[in-house]
């Protein structure tokens, strides 16, 4: 009941900081646009999507108002339904699916069956790693997919994956990115070939150990790890852990021979690949959370109706509230574990948490002075990024 009470609560939250804002409004002055050639980060991570977003100079596309409410939308289309074809890689049976199939109602009973959602679960349509390509060359309509998926193409996006910063659940995360999108140019550059949905974040990660509990910072150094490319992946190094790139689907496997020793990912891929039934101990410092986008072609959208366009927008902002799937997946796996050995979710020390806190701090300004050499201004990002954050409290 108090898991209910608070997800209410969060939804409130949303809608006040979606109305609010977080900072400033967008200026002309677009951020600079990703470098699409640049080699992916760590082995076997996707490389840059065909289609790269524009060079530096051109103008961007402006990012999406306000969509409001779909209560206030005059339904005036009244011509046959249109069917929208949407991939995504997550199982139907996980919290993307569960999620996705929410929005999928909210659209539908919104447009009153005028929109229809095709949703491919499971990778069926396209890949991880396909996503970006099968929507922007129109083989799918829709797509929701991982931006780490996609090396150097979405840096700005980065900024709420850096570790340890202030994201207590989902519904918190994807009401700051969404909003920083919305208020901001800084990511117009990275989404310009699309038409943005939503963008989203998920839960909390642990890091995961195979082993006996590592109870100090010095003792994560030399630890195999597997983490996502990007600032995870740099933190890890920070750590002296030595990252391995693994993909999620062999990650179980991986963790059962010894090829792998430890693994920095969020409870809900912890539950999805039951990877709590190979790794014994689970260090619970709020390491960080991943982003998500859930992006449209840009041709398809443009062809639907005005009305119809209005409610696909509304409706996949009043998704955010049901990006709690991944906070109910967090809550089962937590509990499952627990309930074998009441031990196995532990912290560090003060003293020990803080040392970790100081490596995060480090990565976060590598991060900073990265982005200020591609051009943008990095300091800026992350502040915004971190009011936002604030304001979706």
């Amino acid at each position: 009941m108090k898991k209910k009470i608070v997800s209410m609560l969060l939804c409130t939250v949303m809608a006040t900081a979606l109305a609010a804002g977080c900072g400033s409004q967008k200026t002309d002055d677009a951020a600079a646009p990703a470098d699409n050639n640049a080699a992916p980060e760590t082995e076997g991570e996707a490389s840059a999507p065909t289609a790269a977003p524009e060079t530096e100079g051109e103008t961007s596309a402006p990012a999406a108002a306000s969509a409001g409410s779909t209560a206030d939308i005059e339904l005036t289309y009244d011509g046959e339904p249109i069917e929208l074809l949407v991939t995504q890689h997550d199982p139907e049976n996980s919290a993307t699916g569960e999620f996705l199939n929410d929005w999928k109602k909210i659209v539908e009973e919104k447009s009153q069956g005028k929109l229809i959602l095709n949703i491919n679960h499971g990778g069926t349509l396209a890949g991880p790693k396909d996503t970006y390509d099968y929507v922007l060359n129109g083989t799918a309509d829709i797509g929701w997919g991982l931006q780490s998926f996609y090396a150097d193409v979405f840096p700005v996006s980065e900024v709420f994956s850096l570790p340890m910063i202030d994201i207590d659940n989902a519904i918190q995360g994807s009401t700051a990115i969404w909003n920083f999108y919305k208020s901001t140019d800084y990511m117009d550059a990275e989404y310009e070939n699309f038409h943005v949905l939503l963008l989203h974040t998920n839960c909390q990660s642990p890091i995961s150990f195979v082993g006996d509990k590592i109870e100090t910072v010095e003792d994560l150094a030399s630890l195999q790890c597997r983490a996502n490319a990007g600032p995870p992946t740099t933190f890890a190094q920070n750590l002296g852990m030595t990252p391995v790139s693994i993909a999620i689907t062999e990650l179980y496997q991986a963790l059962q021979t010894g090829a792998c020793e430890s693994v920095m990912t969020d409870w809900h891929a912890i539950s999805s690949f039951k990877l709590n039934e190979v790794c014994k101990n689970f260090l619970d410092e709020n390491l960080g959370v991943s982003t998500y986008f859930m992006v449209m072609n840009k041709d398809k959208y443009e062809s639907l109706p005005e009305d119809l366009q209005k409610i696909l927008d509304a409706a996949s902002e009043e998704a955010i509230a049901a990006t709690d799937a991944w906070q109910r997946y967090e809550d089962t796996v937590r509990d499952t574990i627990t309930s074998a050995n009441p031990d196995a979710i532990y912290t560090f020390s003060d003293e020990e948490h803080d040392k970790l806190k100081a490596v995060a701090d480090e990565t976060i300004q590598q991060w900073i002075e990265s982005m200020n050499g591609k051009g943008y201004d990095g300091q800026a990002i992350y502040d915004e990024a971190m009011a936002c954050l604030e304001a979706a409290k």
